[in-house]
């Protein structure tokens, strides 16, 4: 019988230790259908997550950030590390998801199914609401709309959100890994982009692969009760909607006729905002 092949967890987190710790307890039950390895990025955590991880996982490698990588740099960071080991796959891993059991067997069979030549994107459910998706593949159109899998066979995606996505090796060797250009948002939707512009497809893997609540969908910029100069500064900062690097995204992908209007919309709606 073939040996089942290594995969690279990759993860990045910042004092959300009992999330953190939730997310690492749902992988390890998984550990007895594949082989893991586990690469966390530890940026800058002030509320003991490390410790904890360690006290309670203490295989899992850490590497170290200062609080400034948010989750695109400190995607990065780990995978730079998991290269090391040079696993079959790298499988992208939000700390604030919860993967059902079996999960990762799924996402491999699925990757067998294409000879491991494309992506495979695990769509999360809600935490209350288990027929809501919150998080997985995703349209090309404006907004990239989720595109919701609900057949009991693989879909393909134009790109995805970076909750749960399987990356078999070849794959990375052809592209690389997520682009440091970004901090935080739009280096998984940039990735999903570089794939289809390459020629690689990327497949929904069927079913609910975990769970995740939805983010705050109203950006921070744009939430009430803050004043000009704030929500100016929360527009361009890491977690915000950076003007700069959606421009970047929008006329690498689309047009740069659309990127400017993009980012003239989002200077207009600091003004709109109450």
């Amino acid at each position: 019988m073939k040996n089942k092949g290594t995969i690279a967890v990759i993860l990045t987190v910042h004092n959300r230790k009992d999330k953190t710790l939730n997310c690492l307890k749902s992988l390890h039950q998984n550990l007895h259908e594949e082989n893991l390895e586990i690469f966390l990025t530890d940026d800058g955590c002030t509320d003991g997550t490390k410790e904890a991880v360690l006290k309670e996982f203490p295989s899992i490698k850490i590497i170290e950030g200062d609080g400034s990588l948010f989750w695109n740099r400190g995607m990065i960071a780990a995978w730079k590390a998991a290269t090391q080991i040079n696993p079959d796959y790298y499988l992208w891993l939000n700390d604030d998801t919860i993967l059902f059991n079996n999960a990762i067997k799924e996402l491999t069979d699925t990757s067998k199914l294409y000879d491991d030549n494309n992506i495979i994107v695990g769509q999360t459910c809600d935490t209350i609401d288990k027929t809501l998706i919150t998080y997985g593949g995703r349209s090309k159109k404006r907004k990239h709309p989720l595109i919701k899998n609900d057949t009991n066979k693989p879909i393909k995606c134009d790109t995805f959100n970076g909750n749960i996505v399987l990356i078999p090796k070849n794959i990375y060797e052809r592209i690389g890994m997520l682009d440091p250009f970004f901090h935080h948002s739009f280096g998984d939707i940039e990735y999903g982009l570089r794939a289809l512009k390459a020629g690689i497809s990327s497949y929904i893997a069927p079913g609910y692969l975990g769970e995740c609540s939805r983010n705050n969908p109203i950006p921070i910029f744009q939430r009430k009760g803050k004043k000009l100069k704030e929500r100016i500064k929360l527009l361009y900062s890491p977690l915000g909607h950076n003007p700069i690097e959606e421009f970047y995204i929008t006329q690498k992908y689309y047009s740069l006729l659309q990127a400017i209007a993009i980012y003239i919309k989002l200077h207009i709606n600091l003004f709109f905002t109450k």
